[in-house]
């Protein structure tokens, strides 16, 4: 399982100090952006620039279970759930101190980002999530 942690900046709030949750799904996708590289081997700069992949979002749930405020330290942990021919599930729970804050469930998809279209995993990726995934 992959932990990283993000402070609760301000930018990240609503007037009250409370995070904002479009706030708490775009630090989601960072923790998310940051797994890639431990577990594929590359950054989205190298899918996207170098090999001409995406992997967007296509299904995503969200369960909240505490505020988060201002000045918290968010841990999140991503986990690989599921891998299909040309996609992946992942689950990213977050807490503060041990308690639970919120979490989600997305399911991405490999695309070639020239065509739009979803396309199988190269061997290399399909490798290493497997790996992942056991």
């Amino acid at each position: 399982m992959f932990r990283v942690s993000y402070p609760l900046r301000f930018a990240h709030c609503d007037p009250a100090g409370i995070a904002f949750y479009p706030r708490c799904l775009e630090l989601c996708d960072a923790a998310v952006e940051d797994w890639t590289p431990a577990v594929l081997g590359d950054d989205r700069r190298a899918m996207h620039m170098g090999r001409g992949l995406g992997l967007p979002t296509v299904d995503l749930a969200a369960t909240f279970s505490a505020p988060s405020k201002l000045g918290d330290l968010l841990d999140f942990a991503v986990r690989l759930t599921r891998v299909g021919r040309s996609s992946i599930d992942l689950e990213v729970t977050v807490s503060c101190s041990g308690e639970a804050r919120f979490a989600i469930r997305l399911t991405q998809v490999l695309i070639d980002l020239a065509s739009g279209k979803s396309r199988s995993w190269p061997p290399e990726y399909r490798q290493r999530l497997e790996m992942e995934c056991q």
